[in-house]
């Protein structure tokens, strides 16, 4: 189609061109026609116009022109009695075109004919933070090359916003959320003047940490030390751990390497190994004398945290394996009440209950006490094996003056095992046996352990200063 346009429009050409006597671009004036017909170029030669050349000379019907576009010089926020006005500077403010939305507690305000630009013809942005109470900022800015928006957040809702027109140019009359919904107070005809107003106020804000990271100890060094500074390899198994794990010995000791109970799953002697070396467990520091009688039970009743120290650096808690030690820490008492009773159920006839109560004896909350106690009965898949184990872990502290604090803890424990079970022999196991093979859940012996022990202990703390204080406990 737009061939034939142009063709066309050269054949109207040149016949205007004969027709006034005017030559056309190639022709001279006197010669034959044939000639100037010959200069008319074929349709082959003709070189077609580019489709991005049409796009050039396209204007958009909807941008207005530069010089409709009005220039806001200013823009101020000067508080009222009710909030706050902001004023768009221009001279023909009536003539901005706006349109309004919220979203949650903004208030926001599109000019769509409108930019922000000084007298020198720089763009620039006004930005208000806090410019009164219950309005949090106040935003106007050029959102493209004819718009301007104006954001209002609000603190407590959104505001309420009225237009006006003055000489300045447009006004915007903002009130809080907050002063909307409430009268305002009545002004006392008096003021008396008040100290108590001048005086600062002081905000404590109290924390309780949740988390399973132990910054310091001072249980294995003996010297209240960050863990950061010591150049030693500590490992802490703190009491949210054991919470959330539900966790014994043998499966506590799985969060430290190197450190296992290698004692049978039937066994509640403890056999502690630290890095390949058979280890005697301490209880606050003291060891442990007899490990198949510990006072520390399988299911740690009592027991607030897990400290490892590992390597030969064991020796601090006397003669010990060059493997580590492994420290077991009491829990103690608690100035505020706490209470804790929890009962469980499970296979081969498993039961178990364990309380911890915890809290103030007096008012004056300086005489504290702890109660841990647990109880279980337990079967195995094992013949005529069972278990029965008691608990009872008491404590006190006494708050003898501002520096010096005594604790009095004692530990009654009762073991019971019944056809424990030592392993099967290799005849009948492995090996083939000429009686048959010998069942899993046979015992092949008939060993039982009968344990009751006890134990009472102190310790007394007095501080010298932050820095110098003396411990002396005794077991």
């Amino acid at each position: 189609m737009k061939l034939d346009k142009l063709f066309q429009s050269l054949l109207l050409t040149s016949a205007i061109a004969l027709l006034l006597g005017t030559p056309a671009k190639g022709e001279k004036v006197g010669e034959d026609v044939r000639e100037t017909n010959n200069n008319i170029p074929q349709l082959s030669e003709i070189e077609l116009p580019a489709t991005s050349a049409m796009m050039l000379v396209q204007t958009p019907t909807n941008s207005p022109a530069q010089g409709d576009i009005i220039q806001v010089t200013g823009v101020q926020a000067k508080p009222t009695d009710k909030g706050v006005e902001v004023i768009l500077q221009t001279p023909v403010g009536e003539q901005l075109q706006i349109t309004n939305r919220s979203e949650g507690n903004n208030f926001i305000a599109d000019i769509s004919n409108a930019q922000l630009r000084l007298p020198s013809g720089d763009a620039f942005t006004f930005r208000s933070q806090k410019p009164v109470e219950a309005i949090t900022e106040i935003t106007v800015t050029n959102l493209d090359a004819n718009t301007i928006r104006v954001t209002v957040t609000g603190e407590a809702g959104l505001p309420t916003v009225e237009l006006f027109d003055s000489d300045e140019g447009l006004i915007f009359g903002l009130t809080p959320a907050a002063t909307a919904m409430q009268p305002e107070p009545e002004q006392p005809t008096t003021e008396t003047p008040s100290a108590e107003a001048d005086e600062p106020i002081e905000l404590v804000v109290t924390g309780e940490q949740d988390g399973y990271r132990v910054p310091n100890t001072s249980t294995v060094t003996r010297t209240d030390t960050p863990l950061r500074d010591i150049p030693q390899s500590i490992q802490i198994i703190p009491q949210e751990v054991l919470r959330d794990q539900r966790a014994n010995i043998t499966s506590a000791l799985l969060n430290a390497p190197s450190v296992r109970n290698t004692a049978p799953s039937n066994f509640d002697a403890l056999r502690l190994r630290v890095r390949g070396f058979v280890s005697t467990p301490t209880l606050n520091g003291f060891k442990e004398s007899n490990v198949r009688v510990s006072n520390v039970g399988s299911d740690l009743t009592g027991i607030e945290r897990i400290e490892i120290l590992q390597g030969p650096n064991s020796i601090l808690f006397g003669a010990s394996s060059p493997g580590g030690t492994v420290n077991f820490v009491t829990k103690q008492p608690l100035r505020d009440p706490f209470y804790f009773i929890e009962a469980t159920v499970g296979s081969f006839n498993f039961y178990r209950g364990e309380v911890d109560l915890s809290g103030p004896l007096d008012e004056s909350k300086k005489v504290l006490y702890r109660l841990n106690a647990s109880y279980r009965d337990q079967e195995f898949f094992t013949d005529f094996s069972k278990t029965t184990n008691l608990v009872i872990a008491p404590s006190l502290s006494f708050e003898l003056g501002k520096n010096t604090n005594l604790t009095i803890e004692g530990i009654y424990k009762t073991l019971d095992q019944d056809n424990y079970n030592l392993g099967l022999p290799v005849v009948g196991t492995i090996l083939t046996n000429p009686n048959g093979k010998i069942p899993r859940t046979r015992i092949t012996n008939e060993g039982d352990l009968d344990v009751t022990t006890g134990m009472i202990a102190y310790r007394l703390e007095h501080k010298f200063s932050e820095s110098w204080s003396l411990s002396n406990a005794f077991r």
